[in-house]
């Protein structure tokens, strides 16, 4: 393929060990050269030909822009489903995301030099590898979100995360993960600088501090 379309694309093939998804999509950024990244799997592909150009065109009609995403689109058994969950995040992103991670990286654009600023993907395989810098990311920078398809994602039994009921439940769980780990609450956002956490946080000091009254040795 790349012999085939030399002339046509600068693609660079770039092979390294196999520690996990996230691992191998930072290696991918560090190399890369472009203004805007974006990670496609193996087994997907994009939907249209033109829709590379398509999400191109909208960086250059908004030169500062730093991220967009789309609609999920899935294959299952060669039935391509699409799933608009941008309708939900144009009502609130912040609160959408807190919620759930319903941005995939599959259908997002994003700028390199962001990607690397806010820490890249997650290599922890406790947590879901694009979720927390979704979420530093949208505390600077709103996404845009558009009605819109770039790729599509196959939903088969090797699949990392949908392949079996077991993997999903994983999924949920590193995501929940994420979610503590950001300081997190679902529909609620970051919760470190809202008032019932810094009272929570006074309360837990008060009791160590009681607790320390009563912390001595009885010989």
């Amino acid at each position: 393929y790349i012999e085939q379309n030399k002339k046509e694309y600068s693609i660079k093939f770039i092979q390294s060990q196999p520690n996990g998804v996230a691992n191998a999509l930072n290696v991918a950024t560090k190399e890369a050269t472009g203004d805007i990244v974006h990670y496609l799997h193996s087994d997907d592909y994009y939907y249209k030909e033109e829709s590379l150009e398509k999400a191109a065109s909208y960086f250059i009609k908004n030169p500062d822009l730093v991220w967009l995403t789309g609609n999920f689109l899935v294959e299952i058994k060669g039935k391509i489903i699409a799933i608009p969950q941008t309708h939900l995040l144009k009502i609130n992103p912040e609160r959408a995301l807190s919620g759930m991670n319903i941005i995939s990286h599959e259908n997002t654009f994003m700028r390199r030099e962001a990607v690397q600023l806010y820490g890249g993907f997650n290599e922890n395989k406790n947590a879901v590898v694009e979720y927390s810098l979704w979420l530093k990311l949208i505390k600077d920078y709103k996404p845009l979100i558009v009605n819109d398809e770039f790729t599509v994602f196959i939903i088969h039994k090797g699949s990392t995360s949908t392949g079996s009921v077991i993997k999903f439940s994983k999924a949920i769980l590193r995501a929940f993960n994420t979610q503590r780990k950001e300081k997190i609450f679902p529909l609620i956002g970051y919760y470190e600088d809202k008032d019932f956490y810094k009272q929570y946080k006074k309360i837990i000091e008060r009791v160590k501090e009681f607790r320390a009254l009563f912390d001595f040795e009885v010989y």
